[in-house]
């Protein structure tokens, strides 16, 4: 595996991390409470995925779309599918959260939000990623399609005959169209101006920044990415220190394109500063790394497959819950254990005695389980095709 390709896999299995650290409500990696998760972690997949945007597939945007349909698409819908179900089979025991199977939960919920059957939450970000590729392959195309009749313009009138060849798309162009419309998306979140329908093109708008953040590094910054690391460290901490001293608090929800208590632009410069953190460390890591390690490939492992444990962690974390009120109820201990907010809120985390380190045992079990599923379908489809 080449060393930027490590490092950006490393980079998607610190992601995968923060996400589910987010929902345990467990800031150790926050630095203090300068990095809130919430002000960046969400956007570390979406930088991923902009940097490996291939600008080959403009050439056939049918096929690409027929592709991103298979690979996120569909694997979602399934899943989305069996939650329904599930989470119908958990209402019979008492549970309250999620909704009914429905057209609209199935089909439509998906991209107002993604929370219709609740376990299956976190992976609201696949049919949002899916609408931002679609967005953001037809804008370029239709930037090149500006460029290239501004172009015939201009030579016609200087008398010359018109090159059809399409130069490369300006990236530093693209980011600040990307950039001004995340700023409009922000300023008309805190005026209240996006709900409901309008949180669709809202929540594409918020993320496309950090989208086209990954294809400028991919094809502008990665070769003179070479600024000393306490500098590089340090003046993300520094800018964050600033940060959290001038604003109240730097966390914003992706999802609900909500919560923004500070400046237009705020939300763009941590979501800058959180990948760029992470994104050395990560580099730096990869470098430390040696390929064939135990360690690389369980990393690998976990970076390459961050799409099953970001769908199922919140149905392992219940799993978890239910052992945990099990054993309350037989030993008569865990006398804490809140029932209802158990029964009614999928993001309740017990913590035995209050202990808050236990919280660990959440994240392990939830990063690990969700690659047993991962296996156990590469072993069925092994098994399927030897038949």
């Amino acid at each position: 595996m080449k060393e930027r390709n490590l490092t950006f896999t490393i980079l998607s299995a610190i992601g995968i991390v923060l996400i589910l650290l987010g929902h345990l409500d467990f800031g150790v990696l926050t630095l203090g409470g300068l990095f809130p998760y919430y002000s960046y972690h969400v956007m570390i997949f979406v930088f991923v995925a902009g940097y490996f945007y291939k600008e080959e597939d403009e050439e056939n945007i049918p096929g690409f779309l027929i592709r991103k349909t298979k690979s996120l698409m569909l694997p979602y819908f399934i899943w989305n599918v069996i939650y329904g179900l599930l989470c119908m089979l958990l209402k019979f025991f008492g549970f309250e959260f999620g909704g009914n199977i429905s057209l609209y939960n199935l089909f439509v919920a998906p991209f107002m939000g993604g929370h219709q059957f609740g376990l299956n939450a976190p992976s609201w970000f696949v049919p949002a990623l899916f609408l931002l590729e679609v967005c953001n392959i037809l804008g370029r195309m239709v930037f090149k399609g500006s460029i290239w009749c501004i172009k015939k313009i201009v030579m016609t009138i200087a008398g010359e005959i018109p090159d059809m060849a399409v130069e490369e798309p300006a990236e530093w162009i693209i980011m600040a169209v990307y950039l001004i419309m995340g700023i409009v998306a922000v300023y008309l979140a805190q005026r209240g101006s996006v709900y409901d329908y309008y949180k669709i093109p809202g929540r594409i708008m918020l993320m496309a920044p950090a989208f086209q953040f990954g294809r400028l590094y991919k094809t502008k910054l990665e070769s003179i990415d070479k600024l000393p690391t306490v500098i590089y460290m340090g003046g993300c901490l520094f800018i964050n220190l600033i940060l959290t001293f001038i604003h109240v608090g730097l966390a914003y929800s992706t999802v609900w394109v909500t919560g923004f208590g500070a400046t237009p632009l705020t939300p763009f410069i941590t979501m800058f500063t959180g990948i760029a953190l992470w994104l050395r460390i990560s580099r730096l890591l990869a470098l430390g790394m040696t390929k064939g390690t135990l360690t690389e490939r369980v990393v690998s492992f976990i970076g390459t497959h961050t799409f099953d444990a970001m769908t199922h962690h919140l149905t392992i974390f219940l799993i978890i819950k239910i052992i945990l009120y099990l054993i309350g109820r037989i030993g008569h201990v865990f006398e804490d254990f809140d029932v209802t907010a158990f029964r009614t809120d999928i993001y309740y985390t017990y913590v035995p005695a209050g202990i808050e380190s236990f919280k660990w045992v959440y994240l392990a079990i939830g990063i690990a389980l969700s690659q047993v599923i991962y296996i156990t379908e590469r072993i069925r489809q092994i098994k399927a095709s030897k038949h």
